[in-house]
């Protein structure tokens, strides 16, 4: 076989089967319920996601400002993920625990739930443990939820008091779509994370690849056969 047409076939088979991964996993419900009382005190808070592979991580986050063409700051943000500096999430166990005995922890750190690929969100919540510390603030401190590239989704912030609300629920409104991740703040540790979510159905133009890629197979085979 001429070498060009190899690679050209190999090219368009492997676009094509990206494309295929993509829609098999469309509309894929995740559905987590978790108390992290099914893994030992100490653990990485990763294991408790195991049943759902790779498409949910824990990781610790550094927030990062956004700077324009002249690298000036603009005065906004967005979040990236600083596991490799900050180290692990971890599953501890504790006496402010809502159930059981464990708590979801970042030793004070803030915390993201993140996706492998965006996912529309239906219900999120999670509750703060019943230490009643945190930050004081009324209303000053909130959870979200972050696009790709790690900047908030407008109107997703929960805004809610830490200091004084042992076991407060912290709960979602409504439908959000393209998310990839979930912002958790410092300040407390959470416990009976609940979520259900949606894989993002693929764009027009990831059909459309898989569509001409398989056709394109297609024709290359029908040359072949003549």
């Amino acid at each position: 076989m001429n070498k060009n047409l190899f690679s050209l076939r190999s090219a368009v088979l492997a676009a094509a089967l990206a494309a295929s991964s993509v829609a098999a996993h469309a509309g894929t419900v995740i559905s987590a319920t978790l108390s992290f009382d099914d893994v030992a005190a100490g653990s990485n808070a990763n294991s408790v996601l195991a049943p759902w592979g790779s498409a949910l991580r824990f990781v610790s986050p550094d927030r990062e400002d956004d700077l324009d063409e002249y690298g000036s700051e603009t005065g906004t943000f967005h979040w990236v993920d600083a596991t490799a500096t900050y180290g692990e999430v971890k599953v501890i166990g504790s006496p402010y625990a809502v159930s059981g005995g464990n708590v979801l922890s970042n030793d004070g750190q803030h915390i993201l739930l993140s996706f492998a690929s965006p996912v529309t969100i239906t219900a999120f919540s999670v509750f703060q443990d019943k230490s009643g510390f945190g930050n004081e603030q009324t209303d000053g401190s909130y959870f979200s939820f972050l696009d790709a590239s790690g900047h908030e989704i407008a109107g997703s912030q929960v805004f809610f008091t830490q200091f004084g609300n042992p076991g407060l629920e912290l709960k979602s409104t409504g439908t959000f779509a393209n998310v990839s991740s979930i912002f958790l703040p410092a300040g407390v540790n959470y416990d009976n994370l609940s979520l259900t979510a949606v894989a993002a159905v693929p764009e027009p133009g990831s059909w459309a690849l898989l569509g001409s890629g398989l056709l394109l197979l297609g024709a290359m085979s029908r040359r072949r056969r003549f």
